[in-house]
């Protein structure tokens, strides 16, 4: 267990704590902001699993916007087999209260990626841990528990690996320059995306949290994923580019998402996105596999029900070597496909007083998202 009295952002090697990666072999990165070994753990991976925190409660509740809902928090877990997984890495969400309050999950954001360090008295890893790991935290949060404000400062202080940029969003009350997503995506006002930059991106002052500057630098680009024109049609695709590429270059990859997904289908089945070259056939995957988990126990079915926490792997192909920087990109581009079509845009049911709306799954069209849905009205006095 590592000590949290450090007062700066001092990088401890992954292997002092995950002795499931203290094999690994460090790998030279060019971008000074990521330690070799964790590129190491990235290059080494044959599966990286993505766990969504349980967040029930809003962030502040006495404050201006009231009950905003909190910015979402990921962890990251490798697995140099498939059935040996640790937790390296920790992504927290940093947007604007406002924009999260009236647009998400399409406001402007940016994903700050760091090193996973255990804390003292931390819970296990089963989805029951996890679970009530989450809640407490988001309790503690909610109440200004010591720990938790503590435990919030101490993730702080730890260096930021890499950040994923969302290239912008829907903003509060419509400001423009804003995008104009979740609907059918014919120009590039309509067009999602997020890129990644080594190290930290600091807030301009001018700008609101989470927002692009385009002042971002080119030579931190470790790759992008972003929709095309048309999203695919009726397949939802992301274009996958490397590093340092414009989005005017031609990307190396591609995500195929399936036609059907999300409502109350999210309990029954996974749902399989297809990482391909991009010259290859529909849905190849001859890179990698993304899948959003179905509920395997009580524990992840309560998640599934009352909360916008999902849980994916990506298995890579063992044929073709990825960088890390791919691999991240990989990773960025599950983020997007969460943030795009599981979080808060895929309602399992809505109540008013005229009826319940039970939403079955939804097809993307174009980018816009339709749902199948069957619809009971209440029985009249």
């Amino acid at each position: 267990m590592i000590p949290v009295t450090t007062a700066q952002p001092i990088y401890v090697p992954v292997n002092q704590y995950q002795p499931l990666f203290k094999e690994i072999q460090p790998v030279e990165c060019i971008y000074e902001e990521i330690p070799n070994d964790i590129m190491g753990i990235f290059e080494a991976a044959q599966v990286l699993s993505i766990r969504q925190h349980v967040k029930l409660l809003p962030k502040q509740c006495f404050s201006c916007p009231p009950c905003v809902q909190q910015e979402n928090t990921f962890s990251v877990y490798a697995g140099l087999t498939r059935d040996s997984q640790a937790e390296f890495l920790r992504i927290d969400e940093v947007s604007d209260d406002w924009n999260r309050c009236c647009c998400a999950p399409n406001h402007p954001l940016k994903l700050e990626v760091r090193p996973y360090i255990p804390a003292p008295g931390a819970a296990g890893s089963s989805d029951w841990s996890n679970l009530h790991g989450d809640v407490s935290r988001d309790w503690q949060g909610l109440t200004g528990g010591r720990k938790q404000q503590y435990m919030r400062e101490f993730y702080q202080r730890q260096p930021v690996l890499f950040s994923i940029l969302r290239d912008d969003g829907m903003r509060c009350c419509y400001k423009c320059p804003c995008k104009w997503l979740n609907t059918f995506v014919c120009f590039n006002c309509c067009r999602d995306g997020m890129h990644i930059y080594s190290g930290s991106l600091p807030n301009d002052p001018n700008f609101e949290v989470g927002r692009p500057t385009k002042n971002e630098p080119l030579n931190k680009l470790m790759g992008s994923v972003t929709q095309p024109i048309f999203a695919g049609c009726c397949t939802p695709t992301m274009h996958l580019r490397g590093e340092r590429q414009s989005d005017a270059d031609e990307p190396y990859g591609k995500i195929e998402g399936p036609c059907f997904f999300g409502g109350c289908s999210e309990f029954c089945c996974d749902f399989k996105f297809f990482v391909s070259n991009y010259k290859s056939g529909s849905k190849e995957g001859d890179l990698a596999l993304i899948t959003k988990k179905k509920p395997t126990n009580m524990a992840t079915a309560f998640a599934e029900a009352f909360s916008e926490a999902d849980n994916y792997t990506i298995e890579f192909n063992n044929n073709v070597r990825l960088t890390g920087a791919q691999k991240a990109t990989v990773l960025a581009g599950q983020l997007l496909a969460d943030y795009m079509y599981f979080d808060g845009n895929t309602d399992k049911c809505k109540i008013d007083e005229n009826g319940i709306t039970i939403y079955c799954f939804y097809c993307s069209i174009i980018g816009y998202l339709l749902p199948c849905c069957i619809y009971i009205p209440f029985q009249k006095q």
